[in-house]
């Protein structure tokens, strides 16, 4: 079984959230404070029940404040689970989870209810439980001992984690190890195992070692004590009573200095670092790998029971290679389908690593928390594939803006941020987290089709603009084909929140028509070309000097960066004028208004 669909409601920040599930790996992306740690302490919450330690409750200060109502009254915290089942045994083990629809599929439910009930000694927080479809359906001991997450935080003590103690991950790996399929075998084998430790411990120079400090207490007790017999107190050291389980809790990792080509066959030469000696990176690795082994394990010992396990933020302490790494490795295992993982990242790294179909982006727009999920969007295939293979570390950090700018080249890319300071601090680009993306050409319709739909459910939830070359000198105008098909097919691409804004002709021919005497232009294009034509410097037709500008202006991007060094090397930008097409496509993006 895995989870399909997870409800949250009224839930710190999460006013309702809806959230669909595939059956192996699954990524949760977005910009900080989106909701990404809420949804997976959710899911804490609910599949926690008599796991121990158990370090997460729910308090009065988890209940939805709404910021918009000074008066508002708390509701409710509900948490809905939809399971979907895979074998008849899963169904039969947990029945009281049980639904049936009207089409005859099975699935299994599991509900959460937090309420604020008043007490004499003050507010107190009351949780109901239930299974099935309808509230009051009981769920036992077993199935809630059988609903289990193993929880990986962003900020993770290792070394801690790692330390022989009743919670170490390394223990419950090894005391879950079948040595024997059969029961009984392997219960006696592990018996064995721990004779052949107590038998090594019951040696004459151990009782020697031991009866030593045993006397010298015993000395001074004696003294301490009552004399006679009846009230004399007597004591006997010894070892703690030796059981499997917590033997092996005692269990340490440590690394090889040497390998094995250096010492051969020699392995009493080897020596030792101790964990903590290690980088944080990688004992991160060594711990997870740990955790995983213990999850694959338990699922090939018991089908009975549901482990989801829950990453956050795997990208903590681990350069951009180690990352790769360990993504490969986690949809390795997706293939496999071993077992549930819900990963969170803010890490562009992982996110052009990740198949679009398992991404669901979390977004905060005016203190409303939303998903979107990829493979729910009305993506072409051709256009599922280009992105796939478009968005990589750099220009997947769109999927996290609160914004999207798309412009033709590199030469937008690198002006529209200093075009966007140069209308002021409210409009900047940077300061507002929205992000300008280089297409490389005019393949607009495979990003739009991310912001373009009139179903807010199968979009993302921030503003998108087009800035595009009209280039209407190409074409014949006297027969009335001033657009061309391709801009036309541009323009079609704009919506309720997606807005396309072209130039009349051409980016740099819009940028000398708005600047047509700024000396700092003729300047910049004096460095890029050399022995231009006296002409070009005549300050006479502008839409001729416009032309002569484009014309001979073919080292675009050195321009572009020329002039963005020049600009922000002036605080008042030279007086220069932003073209009116690239600000009315800053503003909509940024206010939603011209």
């Amino acid at each position: 079984m895995y989870l399909e669909k997870f409800i949250v409601k009224n839930f710190r920040a999460i006013d309702y959230l809806e959230l669909n599930f595939n059956k192996g790996l699954n990524v949760l992306i977005g910009e900080n404070n989106s909701g990404k740690t809420t949804v997976i302490d959710a899911l804490r919450l609910c599949l926690s029940d008599f796991q121990q330690p158990r370090d997460i409750y729910c308090s009065l200060s988890d209940f939805r404040v709404d910021k918009s109502d000074l008066n508002c009254k708390l509701k409710n915290i509900e948490f809905h689970l939809f399971f979907q089942v895979e074998k008849d045994i899963e169904t039969a083990w947990f029945n009281d989870l049980h639904v049936l629809d009207e089409n005859g599929n099975n699935s299994l439910q599991l509900h959460h209810k937090y309420e604020i009930i008043d007490s004499k000694l003050g507010k107190r927080v009351k949780r109901t439980v239930w299974g099935g479809a309808k509230e009051g359906g009981t769920v036992p001991y077993e199935v809630r001992l059988a609903l289990r997450n193993i929880y990986l935080s962003a900020i993770r003590d290792v070394n801690k984690n790692l330390r022989p103690n009743r919670a170490n991950i390394l223990g419950d790996l090894y005391s879950n190890i079948i040595i024997d399929e059969d029961t009984e075998k392997d219960q006696k084998k592990k018996d064995e195992l721990l004779k052949s430790i107590t038998d090594i411990l019951d040696d004459d120079n151990w009782r020697t070692f031991i009866g030593d400090g045993n006397s010298k207490i015993s000395e001074h007790l004696k003294k301490l004590s009552y004399f006679s017999d009846g009230k004399r107190q007597d004591i006997k050291v010894g070892f703690t009573p030796f059981e499997f389980d917590k033997l092996v809790q005692n269990l340490i990792i440590q690394l090889p200095i040497y390998s094995e080509d250096i010492i051969g066959s020699n392995h009493n030469e080897q020596q030792y670092f101790e964990i903590w000696q290690n980088g944080l990176g990688l004992n991160n690795l060594i711990y997870t790998s740990a955790v995983l082994g213990d999850i694959k394990q338990k699922k090939e010992i018991s089908k009975e029971e549901y482990n989801l396990l829950l990453i956050e933020e795997p990208e903590s302490h681990l350069h951009p290679q180690l990352q790769n790494t360990f993504f490969n490795y986690l949809e390795e295992l997706n293939k496999e389908h071993e077992f549930q993982i819900i990963v969170t990242s803010h890490s562009p790294t992982i996110t052009a690593k990740t198949d679009l179909n398992l991404l669901s982006i979390l977004q905060n727009n005016e203190n409303k928390i939303s998903s979107t999920q990829i493979n729910e969007l009305d993506l072409e295939k051709n256009s599922l594939k280009y992105l796939q293979k478009f968005l990589d570390v750099t220009k997947s950090q769109l999927l996290f803006a609160n914004g999207v700018i798309l412009v033709e080249g590199i030469s937008e890319s690198i002006l529209v941020p200093i075009f966007s300071k140069i209308l002021g601090e409210e409009y900047d680009t940077e300061r507002n987290g929205i992000e300008v993306v280089n297409v490389n050409g005019v393949a607009f319709k495979h990003f739009a089709v991310l912001f373009n739909s009139n179903n807010e459910k199968k979009r993302l939830k921030c503003r998108c603009g087009i800035i595009s070359d009209n280039d209407e000198d190409k074409w014949d105008g006297k027969n009335g084909k001033s657009i061309k098909a391709r801009v036309k097919n541009i323009e079609n691409l704009g919506s309720e929140n997606l807005e396309v804004n072209f130039a009349k002709k051409t980016f740099e021919y819009e940028l000398f028509k708005a600047n047509p005497n700024n000396e700092l232009l003729f300047e910049i294009i004096g460095k890029v070309h050399k022995n231009l034509p006296a002409k070009i410097t005549e300050k006479n037709n502008i839409d001729e000097q416009a032309k002569l500008f484009i014309e001979k202006l073919t080292k675009k991007s050195e321009f572009a960066y020329l002039l963005s060094m020049e600009l922000e090397k002036n605080e008042n930008y030279n007086n220069f004028n932003v073209p009116g097409y690239i600000e009315k496509s800053i503003k909509f993006v940024v206010k939603g208004t011209h």
